[in-house]
């Protein structure tokens, strides 16, 4: 029997589906939390707030505008087969800009309609059941389509740029190259993980935290329960107003939203944070949860009072040596990727995003310009960083459009 699909809005699936969401989540052996209809409406739910640092959205990408975190523009496509739902892809609707630019001065600025599709999904890995998914978003008349962090190993990514309908639909366009998903997997001994690095790197890491503990008492603070977190948080909201995402424009500033999610994750059981204090002095933390065979990094901070003292590493290898001795997951899953990941990793997947464009006028004279100004963009960085003139072109032109 062929595959059936409907769009339905999240308030309406969680009065009226949201049993056969999650029955239909628990055959997927790699699903995660954040493909639960109840976390995805805990996720929404604060529109118009700050955003907060346990989005599993990108700052720079579309979807992360507060405005985009509403319950009423998220869309669940319901697949169903036999009568029984076999798929649910939940997608966020985002009325943004598509910004174009070269380097970072902007050049043209396009309003769309985006559909955002959300981190995780949970689809039969085959061709006619995507196409059947991809028809009916397409009848809602999206200007583009963004997937974001999607494991280019998946069939989900061979799908989107080998497939006839997708070709004949949407206009693929990939800005950027695949970046390595980073795990530690927790199997064995904490002593046995410690092995991967040299013996003098081992040393450093010993002299980090004994030069710590001569300036006080060092204690690492495993949050789990609900009756936990007002006190984790009135510490890390402290930690994070010295820390460097937070003089970026992060960092966590809407308490009430960090507490509404972290008591959400306390209430199902998958709540696991942590906080590293030197002599009762709160001096860095990991946001974090565990579902299923993960540990995820929601966020971290660390004090840059300490910086000296290395309390990002310290608490990273005390919280490792926590997981490895209790109720260990299988991996601890780094999130989004960042460089200095890789020292601590032992393996990693590839993973990309991507925009899909209507093949109608105005998307796609949108996404010829944007395409245009990202690849003049790189091919002029390239030249720059090759004779080392990017940073004075920049001071350069920064001269030029700023007042005296």
């Amino acid at each position: 029997m062929s595959y059936g699909i409907y769009e339905i809005r999240l308030e309406d699936a969680l009065s009226l589906c949201a049993k056969q969401w999650k029955e239909c989540n628990a055959y997927f052996p790699d699903h995660s939390l954040h493909s639960d209809p109840e976390w995805i409406a805990e996720h929404f739910k604060h529109s118009g707030s700050t955003i907060s640092d346990l989005d599993q959205l990108d700052f720079a990408e579309p979807c992360a505008h507060p405005k985009a975190r509403n319950k009423e523009n998220v869309r669940a496509y319901l697949l169903e087969k036999d009568d029984e739902i076999v798929g649910v892809v939940p997608f966020a609707l985002d009325k943004q800009q598509l910004i174009c630019g070269l380097g970072e001065f902007q050049t043209a600025k396009f309003p769309m309609r985006i559909l955002c599709l959300q981190s995780t999904h949970n689809m039969p890995a085959e061709e006619l059941a995507y196409d059947v998914l991809f028809r009916q978003v397409l009848s809602s008349n999206p200007d583009a389509i963004y997937v974001n962090n999607v494991n280019t190993n998946s069939f989900f990514w061979n799908y989107l740029q080998n497939s006839t309908f997708i070709r004949q639909s949407f206009q693929f366009y990939k800005r950027n190259g695949s970046v390595p998903h980073q795990l530690i997997r927790l199997n064995g001994t904490f002593e046995n993980y410690m092995g991967k690095f040299t013996a003098k790197t081992r040393k450093n890491r010993l002299r980090e935290l004994r030069q710590l503990r001569e300036r006080g008492n060092v204690e690492l603070m495993r949050v789990t329960k609900a009756s936990e977190i007002d006190a984790f948080l009135e510490a890390t909201c402290g930690v994070s107003k010295r820390t460097w995402q937070f003089d970026h424009g992060w960092g966590l500033r809407d308490p009430d939203v960090v507490r509404s999610k972290l008591q959400f994750l306390a209430q199902r059981g998958c709540l696991r944070s942590y906080l590293l204090k030197c002599g009762d002095i709160p001096c860095s933390f990991i946001l974090g949860q565990q579902y299923g065979s993960r540990f995820y990094t929601e966020f971290a901070g660390a004090d840059y009072r300490w910086r000296s003292y290395s309390v990002g590493s310290v608490l990273l290898l005390l919280v490792l040596e926590d997981l490895f001795k209790e109720n260990s997951p299988q991996f601890y899953d780094f999130g989004n990727y960042v460089k200095w990941q890789e020292y601590f990793a032992t393996e990693s997947y590839p993973e990309a995003s991507a925009w899909l464009f209507s093949r109608r006028a105005y998307p796609q004279l949108a996404s010829s310009i944007y395409h245009a100004c990202n690849v003049l963009s790189i091919k002029t960085g390239a030249v720059l960083d090759r004779f080392h003139m990017k940073s004075k072109v920049r001071q350069l032109l920064w001269r030029k459009v700023l007042p005296a």
